[in-house]
């Protein structure tokens, strides 16, 4: 996989800002579940591909933005995965990772990410830096559920296949979420429950919870996470890959200058998770592993079928 030019790579970095806005955190979690492995291929799947995007709000679901694929009726119907996203400070804007979304909306993905259209972004304290894994269900519910939601996506979004990704504090959204019945997938950047319960009394006892494929990437020795990643993959049960980018920092894979990479990575896990193609998932597993032989990175895996 990663069939993706240099051109597009840097067109699509150039033409889209970032801001920002990092943060940490933990959240609540449901009763553990059966690991379940990547889906099979969907059928009649999108081949991945640049799309061009678009940012817009979610109708009738106030506090969230969805990032998508411009032209809709080009694709098919029941062809795009759901992913839902939690910001760096599980913050109410996403404009830290506009970059970020809108290349994994570029592959063929409807993005829901927490925080209105127009919302930017409050400097984070301890007060406001609260994990909301409730939000990232509510999105969920409504990419997959909803009338309105059904009416935007003109029928195009995939509701059997969802996934959750958050990075920072949105990553522990996106773990604690991960363990409700509608979450397929999980990807969680520069994050971890913290070796005590905080941000809400949520400690790692909740990771037992989770019952999909979970990725945890991280930036590297200067990434405040990275300990944190290593020692919640330790102890996951399900399926899962442990990605670092030495270069990247706390938020380099998200807001930086290795945002690019950042969604790559993120849109090769769900292309194999959610759709089944086993070429993306050689990007983390098996004998001749993609990201294994790239300089600067470094890979582990465990469980992941190929």
């Amino acid at each position: 996989m990663f069939a993706r030019s240099m051109t597009a790579r840097t067109l699509l970095a150039a033409t889209v800002g970032a801001v920002v806005l990092a943060g940490s955190g933990a959240a609540a979690a449901s009763s553990p579940q059966k690991p379940s492995p990547p889906k099979p291929p969907a059928a009649g799947a999108p081949a991945p591909a640049i799309l061009p995007t678009v940012r817009e709000a979610a109708e009738g679901l106030p506090g969230h933005t969805v990032y998508r694929p411009a032209d809709l009726k080009a694709l098919r119907k029941d062809s795009l995965p759901v992913i839902v996203y939690g910001n760096g400070a599980c913050a109410t804007s996403n404009l830290e990772g506009i970059t970020f979304l809108t290349g994994l909306a570029s592959q063929g993905y409807i993005v829901v990410a927490n925080g209105g259209l127009d919302e930017f972004p409050v400097p984070n304290t301890p007060e406001n830096t609260i994990a909301h894994p409730e939000a990232l269900l509510a999105a969920a519910h409504w990419a997959t559920e909803s009338k309105q939601a059904r009416k935007q996506f003109d029928g195009r979004a995939d509701t059997t296949r969802v996934g959750v990704l958050g990075h920072s504090c949105g990553g522990v959204e996106a773990l604690a979420a991960g363990t409700d019945p509608i979450v397929d997938a999980v990807a969680g950047f520069n994050t971890g429950y913290l070796p005590e319960p905080a941000f809400g009394d949520y400690g790692r006892d909740r990771l037992a919870g989770l019952h999909t494929p979970t990725l945890l990437v991280n930036g590297g020795p200067d990434d405040i996470a990275y300990q944190n990643s290593i020692d919640n993959y330790a102890l996951l049960n399900v399926p899962a890959a442990l990605v670092g980018d030495t270069a990247a920092g706390h938020v380099g894979l998200i807001a930086g200058l290795e945002a690019t990479k950042g969604w790559q990575v993120a849109a090769d896990w769900f292309d194999y998770v959610l759709r089944g193609d086993r070429t993306a998932g050689a990007r983390f597993a098996g004998p001749d592993c993609g990201l294994c032989g790239e300089s600067g990175w470094t890979v582990e895996s465990k469980g992941l079928p190929l």
